[in-house]
């Protein structure tokens, strides 16, 4: 019954796999084209390996990627990634400036308190001249990217 089972899902995974490369270059061209949704999504399945060997490089590229389009789910990532050290050098100026970013533009009832929350935890493994850069920093985003 098992080698059945076993049989099946192998046949399963070996059909899928034209549809999921299919899928995967839609995207991969989706995200080229500069749509940050597409961004956020292939840098995730960089970073989970689904379908491809998983690579953080072209996780934190292409979230950086949406990041800087305003896409705040890649700004919160970015958060995470940086305090981290995901892939990453850990940098709590750069995970600073990301949550502020996201606290400031995101609509979520959920994602605002969470960003302000992770943003704060990081102030006491600061100094007050790295805060002060994070701040600024994200004030200097947020103007040149105003919506």
């Amino acid at each position: 019954m098992m080698r059945r089972l076993m049989a099946f899902v192998a046949l399963l995974v070996v059909l899928a796999l034209p549809v999921w490369a299919d899928a995967l270059s839609d995207l991969h061209d989706q995200a080229e084209q500069g749509d940050p949704e597409a961004q956020f999504v292939l840098g995730t399945i960089y970073r989970d390996g689904q379908g491809v060997e998983q690579d953080l490089e072209e996780t934190l590229k292409w979230w950086q990627t949406a990041a800087e389009l305003g896409y705040v789910d890649a700004q919160f990532a970015l958060g995470n990634i940086h305090s981290g050290g995901y892939g990453v050098i850990k940098n709590y100026v750069l995970s600073y400036m990301w949550f502020d970013i996201t606290a400031e533009r995101s609509d979520s009832a959920l994602l605002k308190p969470i960003a302000l929350s992770n943003r704060d935890a990081l102030v006491p493994r600061m100094t007050a001249d790295e805060v002060a850069r994070a701040k600024r920093m994200s004030a200097e985003w947020l103007a040149e990217h105003r919506p």
